[in-house]
């Protein structure tokens, strides 16, 4: 085990302090740009979309349309004690190959919870007849529905805000140096209206 003096010593090394200040700064700098979490009043706030408000994340184009809870997944059967909460939305691939609707869609736009914390969606459907997505092909707009299977003490808001992620092409990725869409920092919020279709009996 080291001694007092030596310690002291290490501590007093430049180079340790260059590294403890670097950490020091990291540190601070991950909780003060916290995501969607509410910025401090230095940080430049997202600019913020409504319903029907075309938003260009870099790999897509996304217009939310509407958003809405029921008791049922669209398309589905009612269950009595489960709660989902859909986002429905307008979505171009605006690079120049297919790619899966499990991707971008599901990773980059997501629902900001009451704790600031982003949250996927449980599923991707097809909004005209409720299928799985498959591949969103360049320049096509897809309507799709974005479902969350809310937990049983979750209480949603009259007004619903969701996140959106840039996503930005790199010549070559840093972990295999291969080309690539890659995700980058929040870049959007969408704000909209939630309908209470808790009593509908039929998918809207």
């Amino acid at each position: 085990m080291a001694d007092k003096d030596e310690l002291i010593g290490a501590a007093r090394n430049p180079w340790w302090q260059a590294a403890a200040a670097v950490a020091a700064v990291a540190l601070v700098a991950t909780f003060a740009l916290g995501g969607f979490k509410q910025a401090k009043s230095q940080t430049k706030p997202l600019p913020q979309y409504s319903a029907g408000q075309r938003v260009l994340s870099g790999a897509m184009a996304v217009t939310p349309l509407r958003a809405w809870v029921a008791r049922y997944r669209p398309g589905g059967q009612i269950e009595p004690d489960q709660l989902y909460l859909v986002l429905q939305a307008d979505i171009e691939n605006l690079t120049e190959r297919s790619f899966g609707g499990f991707g971008y869609p599901l990773k980059d736009l997501i629902l900001v919870s009451a704790t600031r914390e982003p949250v996927r969606a449980d599923s991707l459907q097809m909004a005209d007849d409720h299928g799985v997505i498959g591949d969103l092909h360049p320049r096509m707009v897809q309507r799709v529905d974005l479902v969350w299977k809310l937990p049983p003490a979750y209480v949603y808001a009259p007004r619903q805000t969701f996140g959106l992620f840039a996503r930005d092409y790199k010549a070559k990725a840093y972990l295999n140096d291969e080309s690539g869409w890659m995700q980058g920092d929040p870049m959007a919020k969408l704000e909209l209206p939630v309908q209470d279709l808790r009593d509908r009996l039929v998918a809207p």
